[in-house]
């Protein structure tokens, strides 16, 4: 049996989570500027090194085939046309290497076309990667579910990284879990969560939000097991304009049930300064305390 490439599985990760995609036509030529910008930098420039020394290659192979079509380089010498062809890619001609036939002609013609055309999208890539708006938002390494305002309250806390401000800020938080269907199918569902407060007009330093745990919500009810039984996982969205680009930023962190500490608030991150100054101390961001009345959030709602 002929194996398809749309056979194969892909690791995909989505958040903290990863998963095996089959199916799938994974060629990055059929969507090569989305992953072009998705990759890593260093990721990026190697593709771009290996298609650089390909293609000059291929060309250098084409001068080599027409013998001694370059004035001045040395007698089947690949390396020379090689040279002679970066030279020509990059539209630098130093003139000691130059075409000496209608045939080298016509190679350095279709070559500086490659050449213009491949320096025109690279810069446009690289340009695209730069320009890329992207909001440097600290997320807690935890959830907590504790008492807060006398209620059970599920919590998320990020924080701004930058030293600006995010304005019209909004967060959100999914609920995401697996529910058996009449048939004994399981089926994953999504929920938004409510929330007490979702907007914030001048994101500036660090912010929590508050899901109250009452009879409207999906966690009502539910422990440290059921929430396990169901394969619960939160994902906390944010996104607004930043003060500096005036472009629209977004980020994104999972949570799995092995990141909720239920019981739990979150540790003050708020003190004062020997100058008397309010200051935020961002390395106690992650921490949680014990609430002061320690349930499950069934014997709390």
């Amino acid at each position: 049996m002929i194996r398809r490439k749309s056979d194969r599985a892909r690791s995909v990760k989505i958040g903290d989570r990863e998963f095996l995609t089959k199916g799938l036509d994974h060629s990055f030529w059929k969507d090569a500027f989305h992953n072009s910008m998705r990759v890593s930098w260093p990721t990026f420039f190697l593709g771009f090194a290996v298609y650089f020394i390909a293609i000059n290659a291929i060309f250098a192979t084409l001068f080599w085939i027409g013998g001694d079509c370059i004035a001045n380089a040395r007698p089947g010498s690949f390396a020379d046309r090689f040279y002679f062809s970066i030279e020509t890619l990059a539209t630098v001609g130093y003139g000691d290497m130059h075409p000496d036939n209608d045939y080298a002609h016509l190679v350095t013609t279709l070559e500086i076309f490659v050449g213009m055309s491949t320096l025109a999208v690279y810069a446009g890539l690289v340009f695209a990667r730069f320009a890329r708006p992207r909001a440097k938002v600290l997320f807690a390494d935890v959830m907590a579910m504790g008492r807060h305002n006398g209620g059970a309250m599920l919590m998320a806390r990020i924080a701004n990284a930058r030293n600006s401000t995010v304005n019209e800020a909004q967060a959100e938080i999914w609920l995401l879990y697996s529910e058996p269907t009449t048939e004994g199918v399981r089926f994953r569902r999504f929920k938004q969560l409510t929330l007490l407060q979702r907007r914030n007009p001048i994101f500036a330093f660090s912010w929590t939000l508050f899901h109250p745990i009452d009879e409207h919500s999906p966690l009502f009810g539910l422990g440290q097991a059921e929430l396990e039984e169901m394969d619960a996982y939160w994902v906390v969205i944010f996104d607004g304009l930043d003060d500096v680009s005036g472009q629209k930023v977004n980020a994104r962190k999972g949570y799995g049930v092995a990141d909720l500490r239920i019981g739990h608030v979150y540790s003050d991150i708020l003190t004062a300064s020997e100058s008397g100054l309010p200051q935020l101390d961002y390395g106690l961001l992650h921490e949680t305390e014990p609430d002061e009345v320690e349930a499950e959030p069934s014997e709390q709602a």
